[in-house]
């Protein structure tokens, strides 16, 4: 298994209920998929550096987890079809 921290930004329409909603979709998501060790960091809402689907401001989470590399293109696939999501990046962490 591969380490991984992911940042996602959710939708700025949603509440803080929805946003956590949306979070334990995420968490679930990963788990599925055969995830381990998963730790959710809020940042809170932020201002964007540039609109992104015309909105200025997003919800970010940053999420680390262990998972084998062959799931991670089937992970961002279902974050793309997700409404509430309107961004994210994965990378692998590397060793120290």
């Amino acid at each position: 298994m591969t380490e991984y921290e992911m940042v996602t930004l959710f939708h700025p329409g949603l509440d803080e209920e929805g946003v956590e909603k949306a979070s334990q979709w995420l968490q679930d998501r990963i788990s599925s998929l055969g995830g381990e060790d998963i730790q959710v960091i809020p940042w809170g809402r932020r201002k964007l550096a540039y609109p992104i689907q015309k909105h200025l401001e997003a919800t970010y989470i940053q999420y680390d987890f262990k998972l084998d590399g062959s799931k991670v293109a089937e992970l961002t696939r279902a974050m793309g079809i997700n409404e509430d999501i309107i961004r994210q990046l994965v990378v692998r962490k590397q060793d120290r």
